[in-house]
């Protein structure tokens, strides 16, 4: 059977499946704890064998747990700072150097795609995938976003959470790392994946959560908090600087490419991507049919057939259109960020926010 994307909000899915809430304990230094995995608590990770001390400590504290769970002291988080900014029109031209050339982004996979809707290892490299941990050391992968430079990738200001901790680039199967396949018999692995801590949080100044309110520019940008290296499986997006460069016409097929959900409500692993198609805004407005939700140029609406969507689960992620550029070579441009859908899956277009009409904002809020 074909895979029919519904991209649903890994909060939805992995949260509750996943994510019950860990045993509190208290530790030997009478701090409060939390029954967790060995490998993720610091006071036991090192290098070599732990002495007959530090055995004893590890036997009491395994005591307290469940399982072969230990009580591990809970860390305490620093939120990421964050701000809500605007436009900076004395940066604006200045800062466009920051942006890779067509030469250095949005190139595509030489195999292209196979396998239905599973993208090949090095599809779509500039995919990034939001990691969240809560005070319980709770994992979870909720949003996506798109890497556009060395040092930024841009996704939606609703993803933004306490709990928000890492980027993750190069990431093909949730489940493994490194990714690697098998064609032809012969396999073929990708690099280990590539996670990234944040420096800061950008959002729009004009994003609020309710769409019946005047501003709601659902956009933010994470300044990661080092310069990654580009390669095979991690590799920048095109942002379009130019209006040829953001044309769409009505019907027009794009792209969405993450971590959904399929038509069985079962959280994929593997990179999927979806084709969808424009619509414009006079035919989107006429469809969503709700007076209160301010439809207009800030925002892009696609549409599936025969069941493929996006939907708030992949949120932040990349809509995607390919456009020739100097020199006959194609690209993939941004032409969206996923933000959000009265439904999935259904007649109803869902919402992305105009990455063209925000390049100012994007450009002026960047930094070497």
């Amino acid at each position: 059977m074909a895979f029919r994307l519904k991209f649903a909000f890994f909060l939805l899915s992995l949260y509750l499946t996943h994510s019950v809430s860990a045993e509190s304990c208290e530790t030997e230094d009478y701090d409060d704890g939390v029954c967790i995995a060995l490998q993720k608590c610091d006071a036991f990770k090192q290098t070599g064998e732990l002495s007959d001390g530090q055995r004893n400590l590890l036997r009491r504290e395994q005591e307290k747990c469940s399982g072969s769970l230990v009580c591990c002291k809970r860390k305490v988080r620093q939120k990421v700072p964050r701000s809500f900014e605007d436009i900076k029109p004395a940066k604006t031209k200045a800062q466009h150097s920051l942006l890779p050339s067509q030469e250095h982004c949005g190139a595509d996979s030489a195999d292209r795609i196979y396998n239905g809707n599973v993208t090949y290892l090095d599809q779509f490299p500039w995919l990034a995938v939001i990691k969240y941990i809560d005070k319980d050391e709770n994992e979870a992968f909720r949003c996506g976003g798109s890497l556009i430079n060395n040092r930024y990738v841009l996704t939606a200001a609703h993803c933004i959470e306490d709990s928000i901790a890492e980027v993750r680039l190069g990431e093909w199967d949730l489940e493994s790392n490194p990714d690697c396949v098998t064609r032809q018999g012969v396999e073929q692995c990708a690099d280990p994946v590539v996670d990234v801590g944040i420096e800061k949080i950008l959002l729009h100044k004009n994003y609020t959560r309710r769409a019946s309110k005047g501003g709601k520019i659902d956009m933010a940008l994470l300044r990661l908090d080092r310069e990654v290296t580009m390669g095979t499986y991690v590799h920048p997006i095109c942002l379009p600087r130019t209006e040829s460069e953001s044309e769409l016409v009505d019907d027009q097929e794009l792209l969405v490419a993450g971590w959904g959900m399929t038509e069985n409500r079962v959280t994929s692993t593997k990179k999927l991507f979806v084709d969808l198609h424009n619509v414009n805004l006079n035919e989107c407005r006429r469809l969503i049919n709700a007076p209160l939700i301010k439809i207009d140029e800030t925002m892009i609406c696609a549409l599936g057939k025969n069941g493929k969507d996006s939907c708030q689960g992949d949120s932040g992620g990349s809509l995607m259109d390919m456009k020739k550029v100097d020199g006959g070579k194609f690209r993939y441009f941004l032409s969206g960020v996923v933000s959000k859908g009265l439904a999935c899956g259904t007649t109803k277009p869902g919402f992305y926010t105009n990455v063209y009409q925000q390049m100012d904002w994007i450009i002026s809020n960047m930094e070497p």
